[in-house]
């Protein structure tokens, strides 16, 4: 892995207790990370570890920058099950 996106393992200590959407990945990495990536980045670094991460589906999300919501991907770990509404809690045991 890129030394630069070591922020990915920090994300995947956090899918391990619910799904997130990848603007609220982002916000939750500001408080870790000096340069946290934007929503855009976490989706496309994400996108390209299929073996641990898996694109559950896209939930809309409203923006103050933006008139209308827009769709975001929702994230969470392959191999487990999430809730179907918010907070989208992990369903399966952790080992």
């Amino acid at each position: 892995m890129s030394r630069k996106n070591l922020w990915v393992n920090d994300v995947y200590e956090m899918l391990k207790e619910r799904a997130m959407s990848s603007t609220e990945i982002s916000y939750k990495l500001k408080a870790k990370h000096r340069y946290n990536p934007h929503a855009r980045k976490v989706t496309l670094v994400l996108r390209g570890d299929r073996q641990r991460f898996n694109e559950l589906e896209k939930v809309f999300v409203d923006s103050s920058l933006r008139r209308d919501s827009h769709s975001v991907s929702l994230w969470g770990l392959t191999g487990k099950t999430y809730n179907q509404t918010y907070p989208y809690n992990c369903l399966t045991v952790f080992e």
